[in-house]
């Protein structure tokens, strides 16, 4: 099969979606209540709920995730994606779970990017040292994707990947490497997502001697996350440095540093599809706690307009928002930065 290569810009459609999507969330803001302009300009899609790693700070990794665990075939993919017009400039390719666990994740890829849309993918890296995987995104059309290793040595990496092996990620960061360099190619993108720990602090400027030496193109320090928000677990995660987090210490519990009355873009621009076709809000909704329409069985613009997200939009214009919302990162200055 031969390489595909990802859209270099939108296309008209989806600009005029995009602007009518943010003019419909500025109109909300103004005029406190929802008004629904265009489909969604991104759209995030869980293409499996399966990790082989334990991740002290995942809902997953926790044990904590109680939903069923799933896997989205591409035959309802395409049912999902090709009810969506214009089709989203963007699709992320995540959520819980590790997404190249998926067995059909190329041809999900090959599929979005065909039809204009910038397709991102977060991974753990291990999978990729199959070097067939590997092949198979780059000749898939993918824009980027999203390494997430977080340390330069196995000691410092597996102090948070747990059950990972930092060996398996450095022949996937070069498996995937090589391949770009045999198709001649730039896609996709290779970031290097690090998340800042007080353990893993000290091997930032490795980390970055290791991604030149390794071929990746950029790498970004972002904060962390915290899924337990007790005093002990932030003293023992998070950077002693305030810049170097997203949170403060208030009691004995850590509080996102931001406005608790933001407002929300994201339900007016994008949604995320869980892989058993829930549709929920955004990421934030781990759980589907909150779920708004399935699009396996009614078309997602139906969804989109239906009553059930109309009535979480009007909740979101008030102070009654869902506990998910305490750990968002809308708006939130310092989700990346420079250690």
């Amino acid at each position: 099969m031969s390489t595909q290569h990802p859209p270099r810009l939108p296309t008209a459609g989806q600009l005029l979606n995009l602007a009518l999507a943010y003019l419909g969330a500025g109109l909300s803001r103004l005029v406190r209540r929802p008004v629904v302009l265009g489909a969604p300009a991104m759209l995030m899609v869980e293409p499996t709920t399966a990790c082989q790693l334990r991740c002290p700070h995942c809902a997953l990794g926790r044990g904590e995730l109680t939903r069923p665990a799933a896997r989205l075939t591409l035959e309802e993919f395409r049912r999902i994606w090709d009810a969506v017009r214009p089709a989203p400039a963007l699709l992320q390719l995540w959520n819980q779970g590790e997404p190249l666990l998926n067995p059909e994740i190329a041809a999900i890829i090959r599929h979005a990017a065909s039809s204009g849309a910038r397709v991102v993918l977060s991974t753990n890296v291990e999978p990729l040292e199959k070097e067939l995987l590997a092949a198979e995104l780059v000749d898939a059309g993918l824009h980027e994707l999203i390494l997430s290793l977080d340390g330069a040595t196995a000691e410092s990496h597996l102090a948070y990947r747990t059950g990972g092996s930092f060996e398996k990620v450095e022949r996937g960061v070069r498996n995937i490497v090589a391949v770009r360099r045999e198709r001649g190619v730039r896609h996709p993108k290779l970031t290097w997502q690090f998340i800042l720990f007080r353990h893993n602090l000290p091997e930032a400027d490795e980390a970055k001697r290791l991604a030149r030496r390794w071929g990746v193109d950029r790498v970004v320090f972002k904060t962390a996350q915290l899924e337990d928000t007790a005093r002990e677990e932030g003293e023992r995660w998070l950077p002693e440095e305030p810049r170097l987090r997203r949170y403060d210490l208030r009691g004995d519990r850590w509080v996102l540093r931001r406005g608790a009355h933001f407002f929300c873009d994201r339900i007016y621009t994008s949604a995320t599809v869980l892989a058993d076709g829930r549709v929920v809000p955004c990421c934030f909704d781990k759980d589907g706690s909150h779920v708004l329409g399935n699009a396996l069985e009614q078309p997602f613009p139906e969804v989109w307009r239906g009553r059930a997200y109309q009535a979480f939009r009007r909740r979101m214009l008030t102070a009654d928002r869902p506990g998910m919302c305490g750990n968002c990162t809308e708006g939130l200055r310092n989700l990346e930065v420079k250690p």
